[in-house]
Formats: structure tokens, C-alpha cells, sequence
């Protein structure tokens, strides 16, 4: 019997992105809107915190507010009050440039991208936050996407969508350094792109696909597709692990650049969905600053 997901919040948002489990509730963001989403999954009452600019990433920390990127800077972001205190900022920020997705790894440091808003190729580049800087890890890409650790914290894993691929790097959690990336995961254009993705505690990544209609599981060492979750929306964005348990598989969905056929046709997309795929998923690490 196949898994199927069902919609537990019709967000109707353009781009709904980056959810994470944190304090018992979905957080997840709106990108284009620019705002910090709370879904109770309970009650299905959505709050929403305007950050007053296109929002592509926000993490939680350990001192109870939230770590933001958002055009060409990283903030941090008191839920309750809504204030914001900007941290660091892109040395020669480019106006068609703005950070896309991004998470800690295993020991609290922040990772993000960024993308070129027309999809320019390979002018957009990979971020770590150090010593209140950001650190250009590597260049050359086109839209930085999907990112997660190994449950043992030896490899990561990072999509650049338009590549078409998974890659998979070393990882050395001592000094927060990735090596040695090569392709896990090459999608074909009847899969999708790869978008977002999280990884469980076997150590298996689940990716979601944009313009491919569903989320697919890849073993995290050879790359073999799994498992795959048939959503009722094109273009599906990210995933996280989540519930009291993490054994929910919560995935936000989108309708950027939908015509008026395009949303007719789909009318549950850019809702959130949810499902039990059997395996629990990682809690996300608070961000260290």
C-alpha cells in the first residue's frame, strides 16, 4: 500500500518553504511575503511575524528567538516583540542575489546559500556564519537548496536545484568543514528538480520536487531511490521530520509562477501536507550564537 499525504493547512502560500519542528509547533516560512509562520497541527491556527523583505531562511537558537537570512544579511529575530538585529551582511551583496535556504549542523553553526532570482547560472555562492562574519565556502552556484547532516554528523548533504542532482560531501563536525563532494543523486527530468530536503535516523535523505509532484527517500549512501509520496501540488518544496514522536513527515508546497489555469488546476497548491512514512526523523539543532 502506498503512502499517501494529506493536507493539514490550505496556506494557499506562493512559496511556502523551510519547515522545522521546534517548541510544538510547524514553523515554516513564506518566502516572497517575506514572513515566520507558527502552525499549531492541533487546531490548524497559523501566526504569521512580518520581516518586512523577502525571507528565504529561519532557524531557531538557543536563546529562544530565531536565526533569519534574508536579502543579503543574517539576523536575529525575537518572535514575540518582532524586532530584529541584523548579525552579518554579504560583503558586495548583489541585488539580484538573496538567500534561499539554510540550517545548523550537529554543533549549532549556520549554513545557508544563495540564488540568483532570475536563475542565473552559478553567480550565487554557499555561506557559513563565523566569528559574526559570513564565510564563502564555495561559489558557482545557481540555486542553493536542500541541506541536512548524517545522523553521525560525517556527511552532508546539499542540493544546487538546476544541477539536477543530491550531492554528498565529507563532513568534519570538528570544524564545521565540508570536502570531497560528488554526485549521490541524479534526478531525472520526469523526477523533478530537487528542492528541500531532511534526512531520517537510518540516514536516509527525503527530497522534495519541485515540478515533480511528490517527495522521494534516497538511501544516504548509494543513492537508490526508496520510497516516493505522490503530493497534489507540482511544485513541492521542502520537508522536515516533526510531532511529538518526529515520526511525521511534514511538506510545504508552492504556486510561483503559476498562471491563472495553472492554480485553477492545482487548488491545493502552496498548502502543507503531512504523512507517517514509518521512519522518525532528526531534531533540528538550535543555532549557536
Amino acid at each position: 500500500m502506498s503512502l499517501r499525504a494529506e493536507l493539514i493547512y490550505d496556506a494557499k502560500a506562493e512559496l511556502a518553504e523551510g519547515p522545522v519542528w521546534h517548541d510544538g509547533g510547524l514553523w515554516w516560512v513564506n518566502i516572497n511575503v517575506g514572513t515566520l509562520n507558527r502552525l499549531d497541527v492541533r487546531t490548524g491556527l497559523n501566526t504569521s511575524r512580518a520581516t518586512d523583505d523577502f525571507l528565504g531562511v529561519a532557524v531557531p537558537d538557543e536563546q529562544g528567538g530565531w536565526l533569519i537570512a534574508r536579502r543579503n544579511e543574517v539576523s536575529r529575530l525575537d518572535w514575540q516583540s518582532g524586532k530584529i538585529t541584523p548579525l552579518a551582511k554579504l560583503a558586495n551583496p548583489d541585488s539580484r542575489l538573496r538567500f534561499n535556504d539554510g540550517k545548523c549542523d550537529p554543533r549549532g553553526r549556520f549554513f545557508a546559500g544563495t540564488m540568483h532570482r532570475d536563475c542565473a547560472p552559478e553567480l550565487a555562492a554557499f555561506y557559513r556564519l563565523a566569528d559574526g562574519k559570513l564565510e564563502a565556502l564555495f561559489g558557482g552556484v545557481t540555486v542553493s537548496n536542500g541541506l541536512d547532516w548524517s545522523p553521525d554528523g560525517t556527511r552532508m548533504y546539499y542540493t544546487d536545484t538546476l544541477t539536477g542532482r543530491v550531492d554528498v560531501f565529507d563532513y568534519d563536525l570538528a570544524t564545521g568543514t565540508p570536502s570531497g563532494r560528488r554526485p549521490l543523486v541524479k534526478l531525472s527530468s520526469e523526477q523533478g528538480w530537487p528542492d528541500g530536503l531532511c534526512c531520517d535516523t537510518n540516514g536516509n535523505i527525503w527530497l522534495a520536487l519541485w515540478d515533480g509532484g511528490a517527495v522521494e527517500c534516497f538511501d544516504g549512501r548509494t543513492g537508490k531511490s526508496l520510497e516516493r509520496i505522490p503530493i497534489p501540488a507540482r511544485r513541492v518544496s521542502s520537508c522536515c521530520f516533526g510531532g511529538e514522536k518526529f515520526d511525521q513527515l511534514f511538506i510545504t508546497t508552492a504556486w510561483e509562477d503559476y498562471d491563472k489555469a495553472a492554480r485553477e488546476a492545482e487548488p491545493l497548491a502552496g498548502g502543507i501536507f503531512a504523512v507517517k512514512p514509518g521512519v522518525r526523523g532528526q531534531s533540528p539543532t538550535l543555532a549557536k550564537i
